[in-house]
């Protein structure tokens, strides 16, 4: 997944000029303009502590577009591909030069909380619709900073910590304590979990937060591990997944306690790290490698069969984003600069994707799709694997309309 494969601009030959719209009919205009690239803007990490996040992300983009021949409704696809570093001020540079330079006709990023909420500001000003492609952060979908043009593939902290700890609650145990990252996501999905099992019946044990980007947590799961606790919640991604995990097997907390996990910290980008270091541990998901779905068997193969290794959850939020921008548009026979038609054709959105099907919401612009409970178990002479146990159907944010 190195950067090489992206360029900071992708530009791919459009059919038909489009630089003879003066003085000449409406119609004839409308004709020019509607046979020119549509350009799509994006905005992920290339670089810094979730490099791999944004890098594996526009690898789904581009299978996606390469499964189109990079045509939608008619029209060549042009990328703009930047790095927001995940550094708020970049990310907002970023996205403004995307917008206002670039004049993208759709946005796709946001991986760090704080960003997607900076960027949405960006994005109303703009009439450009925004699609989150990786980031969980509940409250672009919520009245505070729900927006039209912004919409939401990838998924909501709350509509996964939640329902999970209710679940885990009524099916695992009634103890648990929580170790989380110390940023804005971590502090998201501790609140989510503790709700949902609070309210299921359950207990909190403890809890407390580590720098994201600490080099070693081999100190801060010492100190849950003084805790004894029967079963240890925590959201972890990417490369601080595999720091944590190291530290709990290096300590055997994953072996003492039940470890529950956010899908992305037992994940096939993670599993070449952390080994066996999840082997019984549980944890939530909107997807698995082995889904039976037509579509998430095509996407396995296709993927399989150029990287000669199984995808991770990264490649299709990328997918996903993008086949979005597709549908949308196809919706709108491709009229894609008539702004607030091609916002509003994302709303109410269904399609089928390797996870299941997605809905978009009309109302909220977040995404509604399943969950999917997965327990970690041993390889045959391998790498673990990932077995769905449970099935929770259309898991939406259970405060969506909280003001």
């Amino acid at each position: 997944m190195a950067n090489s494969q992206f360029s900071r601009r992708k530009f791919l030959t459009a059919t038909g000029a489009a630089g003879c719209a003066v003085l000449v009919p409406s119609f004839i205009r409308a004709q020019t303009r509607s046979s020119a690239p549509i350009k799509v803007g994006i905005n992920l990490p290339l670089s810094g502590v979730f490099a791999q996040v944004g890098q594996n992300a526009n690898i789904g983009i581009e299978m996606y577009l390469e499964s189109v021949n990079y045509t939608i409704a008619g029209r060549k696809v042009e990328l703009f591909i930047e790095d927001e570093t995940v550094q708020v001020t970049t990310g907002v540079a970023k996205a403004r030069k995307l917008l206002e330079s670039d004049k993208v006709h759709a946005l796709l990023g946001g991986v760090a909380t704080p960003l997607i909420y900076a960027t949405a500001p960006l994005v109303t000003k703009a009439r450009t619709p925004f699609v989150v492609t990786v980031g969980g952060g509940t409250e672009i979908t919520r009245p505070s900073k729900r927006n039209k043009y912004t919409v939401r593939t990838s998924y909501n902290i709350w509509a996964q910590s939640y329902p999970f700890a209710k679940w885990v609650a009524q099916n695992v145990t009634k103890s648990a304590y929580i170790f989380c990252p110390d940023f804005a996501a971590g502090k998201e999905y501790a609140e989510a979990f503790r709700a949902g099992f609070t309210e299921a019946g359950g207990t909190i044990s403890g809890g407390s937060f580590a720098p994201l980007a600490s080099p070693d947590f081999l100190p801060y799961v010492l100190k849950v591990a003084e805790t004894k606790p029967e079963a240890v919640f925590g959201f972890w991604a990417a490369s601080a997944a595999v720091r944590y995990l190291k530290a709990a097997n290096q300590v055997g907390i994953n072996r003492s306690s039940k470890l529950l996990l956010s899908g992305f910290a037992a994940d096939y980008d993670t599993l070449p790290e952390t080994g066996d270091a999840t082997v019984g541990a549980l944890s939530m998901h909107n997807w698995n490698l082995d889904l039976p779905n037509a579509e998430n068997k095509a996407f396995v193969q296709s993927y399989t069969s150029k990287f000669n290794k199984p995808p991770s959850y990264l490649q299709l939020f990328g997918w996903d984003a993008i086949h979005a921008v597709a549908m949308a548009a196809e919706r709108i026979q491709g009229d894609v600069e008539d702004k607030e038609k091609f916002a509003a054709a994302f709303r109410g959105l269904r399609f089928a994707s390797p996870r299941g099907e997605m809905i978009i919401d009309p109302e909220t612009g977040d995404t509604v799709q399943n969950l999917y409970v997965r327990e970690t178990v041993a390889g045959n002479g391998g790498l673990p694997t990932m077995k769905v146990i449970a099935t929770l159907p259309k898991t939406v944010d259970p405060y969506a309309n909280k003001t």
